[in-house]
């Protein structure tokens, strides 16, 4: 039924899994839908070089011929937040779950206490301990791309699959000198 209803209509439909998840949305200059944490606890800690699934309490229906890539945003990135899976699949129905990796030598804390209410000695006792990033800013950012479903695949011999002419033929990692 989905798959019907997308190719007729042509959209991304979105579920809430969780009561308080929010919608992911973009403003029209940019790129990427803005993608949100959602769990119930007051906060989530992410040690350091570990990496963590991150409910967002959203699911979707995607239309066959399109998938969603997640990446950092730049307030993620630049806070050593990175994303360690990527891809949604149009045929996937479940929560979404974010795979964040945590790659500083402090824990991540990922928050919904407000730390500017907080005294100033005890607000700068948690940013010293902790990377804080707040649970109601977008984590990170999925980009709709076209799968290109309508390429033909065809298995050939790797030896005929060397002979078909390339500027860079095998060369590996650094090859092109560039």
């Amino acid at each position: 039924m989905c798959k019907k209803m997308m190719e007729v209509e042509n959209k991304i439909y979105f579920a809430k899994v969780r009561e308080n998840a929010i919608i992911p949305s973009r403003e029209i200059w940019n790129a990427g839908l803005d993608i949100y944490p959602c769990f119930d606890e007051e906060y989530m800690i992410i040690e350091p070089n570990c990496t963590k699934l991150v409910p967002t309490g959203i699911a979707s229906c995607i239309p066959v011929d399109y998938y969603i890539q997640i990446h950092e945003r730049g307030s993620s990135g630049s806070k050593g937040i990175k994303y360690s899976a990527g891809v949604i699949d149009s045929s996937y129905r479940g929560e979404w779950f974010l795979a964040t990796t945590n790659t500083n030598s402090k824990p991540l804390l990922i928050t919904k206490m407000d730390l500017d209410s907080l005294e100033d000695n005890v607000r700068e006792l948690i940013e010293k301990a902790y990377i804080v990033y707040p649970y109601s800013k977008a984590l990170f950012q999925g980009i709709v791309h076209s799968v290109h479903n309508e390429l033909e695949r065809e298995e050939i011999s790797f030896e005929k699959l060397k002979n078909i002419p390339s500027q860079r033929g095998d060369g590996k990692l650094g090859s092109s000198g560039k």
